[in-house]
């Protein structure tokens, strides 16, 4: 049973807001009803025009709003009074636990049963900001519960000693949990303005919420000399395949439209397919190395569609994605691990992991150095305390191309730290 708690230092700067292209309508719809003879079908320069001639007299939708900030909107022209934010701290924390139960069914043939949260990622951003529109708070969680098999036969008598083949294969379903929470109308709260389109309450929070269900597998095998403690093995994961389904609730934006306050959305993508070799080796009395390499295909997900969204402003179907715009994973592993005496032994390793992002978000390249202690109190008790520190190295985002109208904000950001504790307990039956 293990326990690992990290906690990214995540600091967006420069956050600019541009057109939004489902604001820009909203507006439009809203201010249709107040140009008298132009009616419904005004065009936003129309808008923009009969708002010039006397702004005070138009409406509680446009009173105290002047110089051109209804224009700009209208026209393209973003919304210089809510536009930028100077910096703003990502939360994030998040624990991973770990439990497994290994049973020696013949001296050749072992099992591992295992429930852990394999890939998951967490952010807030607070409201009342300029990216509060793209998302106020994020997550997705996966539960996975896994059972694994290894069978070893003998090989040739070495001159180091004994080796060994080992063929594993094991099986996992998974459970995953989606959320998003966003501010959609803040441009107009922090104007003042308290409706918009029939949407009453223009500060409100409306969230999305998702989850499904996938069946995995991993197939691979393993070469061992236990004399000099080697093991070298590749392992396939396949791919999860989810379809998922949910909520979109628009009642924190005051949705006035019937059938608009919940609306039941889908989504397909899949937790991708990966391949991880590892190997390790005494190469010292007391003193072993260690590497590993694994590759994940993350550029499977591009812009993923939500189907069924609705407008909370006219009820009509609304184009809505989550953009990660991905591009393949890859993480390399080095390091040592030292035997002190018969009770105490520790490791230490450096970490490189190619940041996902492409143009979109902030999962850039990142570099760990880690360390740990296991103390083995008798034959069958060992407990495992570690931690690790890293750089989340700079970059900075855009708009995914063809991405969610709401996604519209662009942001850098420099390196950053992360930090990592872990503690594990080990009992052997």
């Amino acid at each position: 049973m293990s326990v690992t708690y990290v906690s990214p230092q995540r600091t967006i700067k420069d956050v600019t807001r541009g057109t939004n292209e489902a604001t820009q309508a909203a507006v439009a719809q809203a201010l249709a009803p107040v140009v008298g003879a132009a009616g419904p079908a005004a065009t936003p320069a129309e808008i923009a025009a009969y708002i010039a001639v006397d702004p005070a007299t138009r409406g509680p939708i446009v009173q105290g709003v002047q110089n051109g900030v209804i224009n700009a909107i209208v026209t393209g022209g973003g919304n210089p009074a809510a536009a930028t934010t100077a910096s703003i701290d990502v939360e994030g924390d998040y624990v991973v636990p770990r439990v497994g139960v290994k049973v020696g069914v013949t001296d050749d043939l072992a099992c591992l049963g295992t429930y852990t949260e394999p890939f998951g990622a967490k952010a807030e951003y607070g409201t009342g900001n300029a990216y509060s529109a793209a998302a106020t708070e994020f997550s997705i969680e996966t539960r996975d519960i896994g059972l694994t098999c290894s069978y070893r036969f003998a090989g040739m008598q070495l001159g180091v000693g004994q080796s060994y083949f080992r063929i594993i294969g094991g099986v996992s379903y998974q459970e995953l949990d989606g959320f998003q929470a966003r501010q959609r109308f803040l441009d107009f709260a922090q104007l003042g303005v308290t409706t918009v389109g029939g949407v009453t309450n223009t500060s409100g929070i409306g969230t999305f919420s998702v989850s499904g269900n996938a069946v995995g597998y991993r197939l691979g095998a393993a070469f061992e000399i236990p004399d000099i403690a080697f093991r070298a093995s590749l392992m396939y994961g396949s791919k999860y395949d989810y379809d998922l389904s949910g909520t979109q609730n628009n009642t924190g934006f005051g949705a006035a439209i019937p059938g608009s306050a919940l609306v039941p959305i889908t989504m397909n993508t899949e937790i991708p397919q990966s391949l991880e070799f590892k190997i390790q080796s005494g190469i010292a009395p007391g003193t072993l190395a260690f590497a590993s390499i694994k590759w994940q295909e993350w550029s499977r997900l591009g812009i993923i569609p939500v189907v069924g969204g609705r407008s909370p402003v006219d009820g009509q179907p609304t184009n809505l994605s989550f953009d990660p715009v991905y591009r393949d994973g890859w993480t390399i592993t080095g390091g040592l691990g030292r035997k002190f005496n018969d009770s105490l032994s520790g490791s230490l390793a450096l970490t490189w992991d190619r940041g996902t992002s492409t143009t979109t978000g902030t999962q850039t390249d990142t570099w760990t150095v880690s360390g740990g202690l296991a103390h083995e109190f008798n034959e069958t008790v060992e407990l495992r305390f570690g931690g690790a520190v890293g750089v989340l190295t700079s970059g900075s985002s855009v708009r995914a191309p063809g991405g969610d109208a709401a996604n519209n904000v662009r942001y850098s950001f420099g390196n950053d730290v992360v930090y990592g504790l872990s503690g594990a307990l080990k009992v052997k039956f």
